[in-house]
């Protein structure tokens, strides 16, 4: 049967490679089933999840309340033209501007998606409100936005490859917390666009003076204060949205990833009078708040919301954390744990790509970012004891790595 198995894997893996573009780097492994924190691969093996499709099942793998949601909305009806409104759309829209305190929502498909349309009415916006010569966009060294032409571009420019060029123009990047070069450049801004952790970045934490630094400072200059919570929102550092653990308020709010637990769905929020600014016309998408996407997502966030998730994600990071430090206080080879809630990352002396293929040989999934920084997103439900199941193969890694400190 292991024969069987393995040579439909080594099938499976070369009809993958030679019809898919090889543009991502992927492990050679096939998952087929999925429940709460646990994959499974076709040959039978069993992992536990600390990627969470990149913080995207946030309320673990086939949450019953989600497929049950999307078997529901299938059997009635799967896509409506925005020509015309549908339920779950109008409801999820509701319960998003009830909980974040912004107007107004627009739907899209994806993370990217909702860069693109931030970006979009933020300079609209400011076309219409103080003529053409606003249209700058500050964002940081580190940020990842997506990889679509103008939020790739509002992306750290280590990404800009010169084959995509000539990039769109109107966009400047400054060190996370220089407020000194942010109020340089706010005067001809028409946002300032940031992460409140970042993700990509090697899980880096904003400074909270900083924010609120830079938020008042955008206030000041009517520049609109839009943040990314396309990784960190939806529970994942301790509350619905990081915002709220920060203490600031954006005017736009990007979300995707676990805002459909999987399912692909994207949003921008933002006040009222900046909404105003996409008129009919201005913006579209023919997939964007579809019936079946937007009753995934409203499955997904009741849930998070009826359950406190955030809150468990609160415990089980502070927990998680703990558990990692431990692993710098010990062990040379570990430098620095970052990251909030359960959007966790931890620094080491050497490269990380290896030591995820070693935990990948023992039963666990985690990504590497930054080239040297293990991060974790495992869902909310992730239990002690499936962290603690983790850290005692990481500390055998770690430890094989450069010893015990002294």
């Amino acid at each position: 049967m292991k024969r069987a198995r393995d040579t439909d894997i080594r099938g499976a893996l070369e009809k993958a490679s030679s019809a898919l573009f090889p543009n991502y780097r992927q492990y050679p492994v096939v998952i087929v089933r999925g429940r709460d924190c646990r994959v499974w691969g076709s040959d039978g093996k069993e992992y536990l999840d600390f990627v969470a499709g990149i913080a995207t099942c946030n309320l673990g793998h086939t949450r019953p309340e989600v497929t049950e949601a999307i078997k529901r909305q299938a059997d009635e009806i799967i896509h409506v033209s925005n020509w015309y409104f549908n339920a779950p759309q109008i409801d999820l829209a509701g319960l998003l501007t009830e909980i974040t305190g912004l107007e107004r929502v627009f739907f899209c498909n994806s993370g990217a998606e909702a860069a693109e349309a931030a970006i979009k009415l933020a300079r609209k916006r400011a076309f219409e409100t103080f003529g053409p010569d606003r249209n700058l966009v500050v964002s940081l060294h580190g940020a990842f936005h997506g990889r679509t032409m103008k939020a790739l571009t509002a992306t750290d420019p280590k990404h800009h490859l010169e084959a995509f060029s000539p990039y769109p123009e109107g966009f400047v990047h400054i060190k996370p917390g220089d407020i000194g070069a942010l109020r340089q450049h706010l005067p001809e801004a028409c946002a300032l666009f940031l992460e409140p952790i970042q993700g990509e970045g090697g899980v880096r934490p904003m400074d909270p003076a900083f924010l609120r630094e830079a938020e008042a400072a955008c206030r000041e200059e009517d520049v609109l204060f839009i943040l990314d919570e396309v990784q960190t929102g939806m529970g994942r550092c301790g509350a619905t949205f990081a915002y709220q653990v920060y203490g600031v308020t954006p005017d736009v709010l990007t979300l995707a990833k676990g805002l459909g637990n999987g399912f692909p769905i994207g949003a921008v929020l933002a006040r009222e009078k900046v909404a105003a600014h996409f008129g009919p016309g201005s913006h579209g998408s023919t997939f964007g708040g579809n019936p079946l996407a937007c009753a995934a997502a409203l499955a997904t966030l009741r849930t998070l919301l009826a359950e406190d998730l955030s809150s468990a994600a609160g415990r089980m990071g502070k927990y998680f954390r703990e558990k990692l430090n431990s692993l710098v206080d010990r062990y040379p080879a570990a430098v620095e744990v970052r990251g909030e809630g359960l959007l966790l990352g931890i620094e080491l002396r050497v490269p990380a790509a290896p030591v995820v293929e070693r935990l990948m040989e023992r039963g666990f999934l985690v990504t590497v970012v930054q080239e040297n920084t293990l991060r974790f997103t495992p869902p909310l439900t992730i239990s002690k004891g499936d962290i603690d199941g983790l850290i005692v193969s990481l500390e055998d890694i770690v430890q094989s790595l450069g010893g015990a400190s002294e």
